[in-house]
């Protein structure tokens, strides 16, 4: 107590009779006390003691600072990473004036509080995301790591930067330890670290290309650019989903090996099996892009995480756009289906099923048909058919059935679509009925012809192996064949059918009756008889083949000439090898009397040359002239045509030299020898 005492004495006499001077505390610690000025004159006894007072109450104080320093294990960074700057904040605490007895004092001012860390403003290619970093105590010997996250850029050029590290913290100065004072202080020290961009291989996906589709498996194309300034070899790039609506099959990532030495600038693209569940939407699924390879030094590196964004197509679907059925009730018919290719792709190998799940309604006795379909583009439609039955047991009702697609897609992975329903209401137990229209001939006495016509199937099913039967009976008509086949009818589907018939020429002309019967095939594969139906029909008379006629159709009596005679076809067909042969009677003479023509078409008419003469005693007066004709008809058949009559006229003959006719002349002279004959008879 009384050095307490003392000591205040002391100090209060310094402060009145001297002139002080106070210690100076910095940002960097508390500066020794500058020395004292000496006072005008000698000091007193008092002023001696009170100097000498209070230099031992300073020796007595303990007193030391923090010693702070900082360590960067790791300084060295590539472009582009996402990675932290590890710093060591040490104390290496210092005591300047101390207290054997009170270790504990010393220990108080070495011991730093409330440090707070931080990077200062810097030139250095990468931003720091971390604020400043805050330790709480550090006493002497002790170290504390902060960490710091940062990013460098990806163009970072490679080289050498300085990097500010500032440290700012609290400490007491100096302790009395007799009366507890604390002299606390602050203060900021900086530092400078340097760190290293180096030369590293960096990569950027530049583009994405998928066909992968919602519920199949499709091919993602990633190409990756190396934009980095070193070298990537032995590179494998690892992708891996973030959403399991997306994946590689049943796991979350995939890797493919790209090789080689990947330099700065050039691309790779690697590509994935990728599957988009049936659960995926179109939007972008996430994905991560690693490269793994090895640096100039053969070290192994990774890259950062790259993200890119997949978006799957839309599912591969198909429509049914058109249905119909021709099935009744105990009767076999088409189910017919029109089936639409919706995309987004073309198909091959594709097939369409139809499935009942009804016992009545069968395909054959079976619950499923198929038909190949083949290559099928997108937004094309197909016409798919299926042969039905319809039991007995079967109602009058629309029956559930269901389609579906299976198919290859363009990579060759199998699809299969969704199940496509329809229905197909069998019409009631059908009838079988038909109808005959159109009916026409070009029927002809003496001539083959034509009867046709139209059958139409207006029953209630379709019917298989329609046959028209030529039922008539007759002398003088005889089809060449009786059964016409049409073949398979739909419902009010018509065919036309034809018979060739032939007229013999002891027929007559005029309307004739023809009956008609179609027959068919039922549901049971059983020929059956449908009504009849009869129609009536005329048969033209009989014509000629040809048209004959003379231009100039005249003789002189005792004289021969060319005949001139023109054949017409009035046939609707040509006729080939056509032979004419002329008679006559006398007094006319067929002197040549054949001739020939190798076609004449139909409508079209070809001249004849015959060579005729008459006999002296020939009248002047028309005598007549026959021809028969053979030839071929357009259906090879070999006809003969006879009975072509026409006229020829005899004419006296002319005087060529002006005088009498010669035969004038003769009966004058037997007249004249007749008179004078009976002058000198009856003269005597």
């Amino acid at each position: 107590m009384q050095r307490t005492q003392l000591f205040v004495v002391a100090s209060v006499a310094l402060l009145l009779a001297a002139s002080p001077v106070a210690g100076a505390v910095t940002d960097q610690g508390v500066s020794d006390p500058a020395e004292t000025g000496a006072l005008s004159g000698a000091p007193g006894p008092a002023e001696a003691s009170a100097a000498a007072a209070q230099q031992q109450q300073q020796q007595d104080n303990v007193t030391g600072n923090p010693g702070i320093d900082v360590s960067v294990p790791d300084t060295d960074f590539v472009p582009g990473a996402q990675t932290a700057l590890q710093v060591v904040v040490l104390n290496d605490g210092n005591v300047t004036n101390g207290s054997l007895s009170n270790p504990q004092l010393e220990q108080q001012v070495t011991t730093a509080r409330a440090l707070r860390v931080s990077v200062g403003e810097h030139d250095a290619p990468l931003t720091v995301n971390t604020n400043e970093r805050a330790v709480a105590r550090l006493p002497d010997g002790s170290s504390a790591p902060v960490e710091f996250r940062m990013e460098v850029d990806r163009s970072a050029q490679p080289g050498t930067y300085r990097l500010p590290i500032n440290v700012s913290y609290n400490y007491t100065q100096s302790i009395d330890p007799e009366t507890s004072e604390y002299n606390r202080t602050s203060t900021t020290r900086n530092f400078t670290v340097d760190v290293t961009v180096e030369e590293a291989a960096q990569f950027r996906v530049t583009d994405v290309e998928s066909t992968a589709r919602i519920g199949a498996t499709g091919t993602v194309d990633v190409t990756m650019r190396n934009t980095g300034t070193a070298v990537a070899r032995n590179a494998s790039v690892a992708l891996t989903s973030q959403n399991a609506d997306m994946t590689f099959g049943t796991s979350a990532s995939s890797t493919r090996y790209v090789g080689g030495a990947w330099a700065p600038g050039e691309t790779r693209t690697v590509s994935y099996r990728v599957n988009a569940a049936e659960s995926a939407s179109r939007q972008q699924y996430a994905f991560g892009a690693t490269v793994n390879y090895e640096d100039e030094d053969s070290t192994p590196m990774e890259s950062n995480s790259i993200s890119l964004g997949v978006t799957p197509a839309r599912e591969q679907t198909f429509t049914i756009v058109d249905s119909e059925s021709d099935v009744a009730v105990d009767d076999d018919g088409p189910v017919t289906i029109t089936v639409r290719n919706d995309g987004p792709i073309d198909v091959r190998d594709a097939s369409v099923s139809v499935t009942s799940g009804s016992p009545a309604l069968t395909f054959g006795g079976s619950t499923t048909a198929s038909e190949y379909v083949g290559t099928w583009a997108a937004n094309e439609t197909r016409e798919i058919a299926v042969e039905a039955t319809a039991t007995p047991e079967a109602e009058s009702r629309t029956y559930s059935l269901q389609a579906s697609v299976s198919y290859e897609d363009g990579e060759g992975d199998p699809g299969e679509s969704g199940t496509l329903q329809f229905g197909v209401r069998p019409d009631p137990e059908v009838e079988y009925e038909f109808d005959a229209s159109n009916l026409s001939s070009t029927l002809r006495v003496g001539e083959e012809g034509t009867l046709s016509g139209t059958i139409t199937n207006v029953g209630d099913a379709r019917a298989d192996s329609v046959v028209v039967v030529f039922e008539s009976e007759s002398q003088s008509v005889s089809p060449l064949e009786r059964e016409y086949s049409v073949g398979n009818l739909r419902v009010n589907q018509s065919k036309e059918f034809a018979f060739d018939v032939e007229v013999s020429e002891s027929g007559e002309a005029g309307p004739k009756q023809f009956t008609l019967r179609p027959t068919y095939r039922n549901a049971d594969d059983e020929r059956s008889e449908a009504e009849s139906f009869d129609t009536r029909l005329r048969v033209r008379q009989q014509r000629d083949a040809f048209d004959v006629s003379v231009v100039n159709g005249t003789v002189e009596r005792g004289a021969g000439r060319v005949l001139e005679v023109t054949v017409t076809n009035v046939g609707e067909e040509p006729v080939s090898d056509v032979s004419a042969a002329m008679y006559a009677d006398g007094p006319i003479s067929v002197d040549d009397g054949e001739a020939y023509a190798d076609e004449i078409p139909a409508g079209e008419s070809e001249t004849l040359a015959f060579d005729i003469s008459t006999g002296s005693d020939a009248l002047t007066k028309s005598y007549p002239v026959e021809m028969d004709f053979q030839y071929d008809e357009a259906d090879g058949d070999t006809t003969l045509s006879s009975g072509y009559t026409f006229a020829v006229d005899v004419t006296e003959p002319e005087d060529s030299g002006g005088g009498l006719p010669v035969p004038a002349v003769v009966g004058a002279l037997v007249v004249l020898a007749l008179l004078v004959v009976g002058y000198l008879r009856y003269g005597r």
